[in-house]
């Protein structure tokens, strides 16, 4: 009876996650992107930079497709290929000044251009083909699987989002140094508007499940994220550049897992500031050492 009271409940906190994460644009925000001015690297223009720059990504959105990793602070270009930091781009677009609110589609094109044909700190160019043919047996998406592992060791805390993209060729980590009180409040004030009635049955889990979440658990969650990205700091890198790493060390660990030399790779990457790995701001000492941990830890 307890095991299968803790299986139903496991299934219930599920819910809430699989609500968060299913849709990581929030459905129709995907396509109008002028949505509530909140995400840390938003906050660095005022009302009306914010509106023309939202508005300049739209504009490019309908000529060369992006995706706005808003809560990580990426911004994800498909041709040319590459991540660009929303934080470097506000910052660029705010210091343009009012050439930027006369004409925000060309002033974002311009930035996104440049972006292309210089790979400096917060900006990473990919390679949608990266992967040729298997590796040691593992396909796109079985390097994806190890690459989340070998990014989240073992008994190390910080490691607050990760996200791989087989296709694209590119994988973030977002860290957090501590969690500040008051944004652990807001989380704890959100989650108490989340509770489920009385789980007696299966027929109660269904209905969990497939009920909208409370209309206070939503805001209330969505306020601490935001308020939380004020302290988080995402490291982006490159699939093709770990690969050819991968290829490279492999001989020398001929028993090791795959997570284990792809941790190696990516420690050496991120230490010795190899090509093929940024951040989307200047890391401060204890955003980088938890990285370095989170990668370089293994359990």
């Amino acid at each position: 009876m307890w095991i299968a009271l803790g299986v139903i409940a496991a299934l219930v906190a599920g819910v809430a996650l699989w609500w968060k994460f299913r849709d990581p644009l929030r459905g129709e925000d995907f396509y109008k992107f002028h949505v509530e001015r909140k995400w840390a690297w938003e906050l660095i223009l005022d009302d009306e930079q914010e509106r023309a720059f939202m508005a300049g990504l739209e504009a490019y959105d309908e000529e060369s497709t992006v995706f706005p990793h808003r809560e990580s602070g990426a911004l994800r270009v498909y041709d040319p290929s590459m991540m660009i930091s929303l934080f470097l781009l506000t910052e660029q677009f705010a210091a343009m000044g009012p050439q930027a609110l006369a004409d925000p589609a060309g002033a974002v094109r311009h930035l996104i251009d440049r972006a292309a044909h210089s790979e400096t700190g917060g900006v990473l160019h990919l390679d949608d083909d990266w992967m040729a043919e298997p590796v040691d047996g593992m396909d796109k998406y079985d390097f994806t699987s190890a690459m989340m592992s070998a990014t989240h060791a073992q008994g190390v805390d910080g490691g607050v989002g990760g996200y791989g993209d087989e296709d694209g060729g590119y994988g973030m980590l977002t860290v957090l140094v501590e969690m500040p009180q008051h944004v652990a409040r807001m989380y704890d004030d959100a989650h108490s508007h989340a509770a489920p009635g009385e789980i007696r049955n299966r027929l109660d889990v269904y209905k969990a499940v497939i009920e909208e979440p409370e209309p206070e658990f939503v805001a209330g969650l969505e306020s601490a994220d935001a308020e939380r990205s004020r302290f988080t700091n995402t490291l982006m890198y490159d699939y093709g550049r770990v690969l050819a790493g991968y290829r490279s060390m492999r001989p020398q660990m001929p028993q090791a897992q795959p997570s284990d030399v792809m941790s190696m790779v990516m420690a050496r990457m991120l230490s010795d500031s190899l090509p093929g790995m940024t951040w989307t701001r200047q890391p401060s000492t204890e955003q980088y050492q938890r990285a370095l941990e989170l990668i370089s830890t293994r359990g």
